[in-house]
């Protein structure tokens, strides 16, 4: 949910207009892996399955508006530039399931599970082409950072305090993720797309 700023008083000249917002979000990050060793003489001499699933409950505020550095590119081609910056907390829910069977072993299975706090906060820029009322070509680049990303530590049998061997055990760190898309807008119900900009 997004709501306008009628009266915008934010860096004259740069900002046409700005708009602020309040969402709930899911999101999830998933990681499978899959390993079959074999030799020439065995072609199955072990498997081993994991999955490594976060899912990320919360909230987040959005700022951000339509900017006018060039205006040369709005006028001359018609080009119209977005900007919009959120940030949000969220419950990281893991959940960890390893099965290891091989040849006169196991299966052995080991499930794990836990739940941190996460902040999540990211940019989002979007320059836009309208070709018509309910016709748009945008291309959009999107940055989010995660400060809280999991990963497993392996009871591998090299780290050991006073003699006890580490547990396998999750452990975090955190992430940068970026995309870019060309996207093809066509708006299906009401009369246009966009509301027009402001001058």
């Amino acid at each position: 949910m997004t709501t306008p700023n009628p009266s915008p008083v934010l860096l004259p000249g740069l900002f046409r207009n700005t708009h602020w917002g309040a969402a709930f979000d899911v999101r999830g990050l998933d990681r499978d892996l899959q390993i079959h060793g074999g030799t020439a003489g065995a072609s199955d001499l072990f498997n081993y399955r994991e999955s490594l699933d976060t899912t990320y409950y919360g909230g987040y505020l959005t700022f951000g508006g339509e900017y006018s550095i060039f205006p040369s590119l709005y006028s001359g081609w018609g080009l119209r530039s977005f900007a919009d910056v959120h940030v949000g907390l969220y419950d990281a829910n893991v959940d960890y399931n390893g099965r290891f069977a091989g040849n006169g072993v196991g299966p052995n299975g080991l499930g794990l599970s836990e739940d941190n706090l996460a902040v999540i906060a990211g940019l989002k820029f979007e320059t836009r082409k309208q070709f018509s009322p309910r016709t748009s070509v945008s291309l959009l680049s999107e940055y989010d950072w995660y400060s809280f990303v999991p990963g497993m530590r392996y009871n591998d049998g090299d780290g050991k305090a006073n003699g006890i061997v580490n547990q396998t055990h999750i452990t975090d760190d955190d992430a940068f993720l970026e995309r870019t898309s060309l996207r093809l807008n066509i708006g299906l119900g009401p009369s246009q797309l966009y509301v027009p900009p402001m001058k």
